[in-house]
């Protein structure tokens, strides 16, 4: 949350690979954002299957490491 509020509210993917699993597949995440209404962090995810927000609460351990440590090698 503090990366967040640091930088815009917003972390673009774009020139850094953030790949995540869910559901068995691989997915790259398109932007992390931050939501003033919700007071909450999402992910935007696109691949054939499915395109959307999601919740970072929801996403498994194993991914919020990945995120963490994508953002941290952006500051």
């Amino acid at each position: 949350m503090d990366f967040m509020h640091r930088n815009e509210h917003n972390f673009y993917a774009i020139g850094l690979k953030v790949r995540l699993r869910i559901f068995g597949n691989e997915i790259d995440v398109e932007s992390i954002w931050y939501s003033d209404k919700d007071d909450k962090i999402y992910i935007h995810v696109c691949c054939s299957e499915f395109e959307g927000d999601l919740d970072i609460d929801s996403l498994s351990c194993e991914n919020k490491s990945i995120l963490k440590k994508a953002m941290e090698s952006k500051i």
